[in-house]
C-alpha cells in the first residue's frame, strides 16, 4: 500500500510540471528565436540544437554558399552562409505555436493582431500573391509568412543580409 502511494505522489508530480515542449520560447525581433541568434556560428547552433534532422536547401548567395538546415522536423530551420567551419547563423525560422514575441505574437497570430501589435509592421507582396508582414530593424528583419488566405502567421523568421526581402 505504501509504495502505492508514493508511486502515486512520483507520477502526480510529473502531470503538473509543464513539459520543456509546452513552454514558450522568445522571439526576439530584429535578433533571433530562442537559443538561436542571427551572427551565431554553426558551432553555436549545433551545441543548442543538436544535430540537424535535415538539410532544406544548399544555394550560391553573392558568391558565398548557403545552407538552410531543418532541426526537430520542422520545429526549427537555421540558414547558414559561408564555409564549413567559419558558417554565419543569417535565418532562423519556425513553425510553432509556442515561439512568441514579447507582443504574443508568433504562429496562429491573426494579420489583424500582426497590423496592431508589431511595431513599425509593413506588408509586402512577394512572387503571385505572396503576401508577408514584416518589420526591419537596421539589416535585420522579422517576417510573418501567412496561410493561403493571408489570414494567420504559419512561420515566423528572423533574417539578416543577404536573405532580406522577397529575393530571397
Amino acid at each position: 500500500m505504501r509504495r502505492l502511494a508514493v508511486i502515486v505522489v512520483v507520477v502526480g508530480a510529473f502531470a503538473i510540471v509543464p513539459s520543456a515542449s509546452s513552454r514558450s520560447v522568445p522571439i526576439r525581433l530584429g535578433v533571433g528565436i530562442g537559443p538561436i541568434n542571427v551572427g551565431m556560428s554553426g558551432q553555436q547552433v549545433r551545441r543548442a540544437l543538436g544535430r540537424p534532422t535535415a538539410v532544406i536547401e544548399r544555394r550560391v548567395i553573392g558568391g558565398r554558399p548557403y545552407v538552410e538546415l531543418d532541426y526537430g522536423l520542422g520545429r526549427w530551420n537555421v540558414g547558414l552562409l559561408g564555409r564549413r567551419g567559419s558558417r554565419r547563423v543569417v535565418l532562423v525560422g519556425t513553425g510553432l505555436e509556442r515561439h512568441r514575441t514579447p507582443a504574443g505574437l508568433g504562429v496562429g497570430s491573426t494579420a489583424r493582431q500582426i497590423e496592431r501589435r508589431l511595431r513599425g509592421s509593413q506588408r509586402r507582396i512577394c512572387g503571385f500573391a505572396n503576401t508577408q508582414w514584416y518589420s526591419r530593424r537596421g539589416a535585420t528583419e522579422t517576417v510573418f509568412h501567412p496561410d493561403r488566405d493571408d489570414n494567420v502567421a504559419v512561420a515566423v523568421d528572423v533574417r539578416t543580409t543577404p536573405v532580406l526581402g522577397c529575393a530571397f
